[in-house]
């Protein structure tokens, strides 16, 4: 993902955790990544690291949806790429709507289910810290058909593909890599990555906090990595990645 700043077509650029109860999430994820939180409405925060966004937590629209994070993808005609979504066989969920002083957002699902989000940059681009501890990393799309994921992409971003790695592929966006689409025997979705500094450390830190270790830590093509869910039973990706220090010796 490239650093925070004017994102490309298509690149994710934003995460949002709807969940039936903020305040918790709001400890959870303040106790597990150092999240720091601005309220912007009675049960909304945007969470916040070394002052820069990184994420919103809220309510969900339904009173019986599940908690769940959702990527959202940038845009810079929501309009015309809503219009893109419905030509392609995805719906639209919400209907462009305005953040006030931000931007302009959407809600859709794909032809396989996978929901995601639509951002349209105001005054914010979207997340404004990527690639480091405490902040989104990487996001993929997993279906058990990656090939109608990676044409219902392409139509309405204009995705190219890096050759499949078991069935993997990486996606690009203007010729920078945006995300990675391949296989899974679940149903359709997008995941998150958020990176920590230690993958062991930070999984041992979940399962103390309420949440659980669903598969790894283990060395993944991303960086060692464990699939995870929260206390109110988000699926999310921790993943290592090298510390701020590190990142600008390098």
């Amino acid at each position: 993902m490239p650093k925070a700043g004017r994102y490309h077509e298509g690149v994710p650029c934003w995460v949002v955790l709807t969940t039936p109860d903020a305040p918790a999430a709001q400890r959870f994820y303040g106790a597990l990544f150092d999240w720091e939180f601005v309220p912007t409405g009675p049960a909304e925060a945007v969470a916040t690291r070394y002052g820069a966004q990184v994420a919103a937590i809220g309510p969900p629209v339904g009173t019986a949806a599940p908690a769940a994070w959702t990527t959202h993808l940038a845009c810079a005609d929501l309009h015309r790429t809503t219009a893109l979504v419905r030509a392609a066989d995805g719906r639209i969920t919400r209907d462009p709507y305005e953040v006030p002083d931000q931007g302009r957002a959407a809600l859709a699902v794909d032809p396989l289910g996978a929901a995601f989000g639509l951002w349209q940059a105001g005054t914010i681009d979207g997340a404004g810290l990527v690639d480091e501890p405490g902040a989104l990393a990487w996001n993929e799309h997993l279906s058990p058909d990656p090939d109608t994921a990676r044409a219902f992409y392409r139509r309405v971003f204009g995705y190219t593909y890096d050759r499949p790695r078991a069935g993997h592929a990486l996606a690009r966006a203007a010729g920078l890599p945006a995300c990675s689409i391949g296989p899974s025997g679940a149903p359709a979705s997008w995941l998150a990555h958020f990176g920590t500094a230690d993958a062991d450390r930070a999984a041992e830190r979940l399962r103390e906090l309420g949440g659980t270790v669903l598969t790894g830590p283990a060395p993944t093509p991303y960086g060692r990595a464990a699939l995870v869910r929260d206390d109110a039973g988000a699926v999310f990706v921790l993943v290592a990645v090298p510390p701020r220090e590190s990142a600008e010796a390098a």
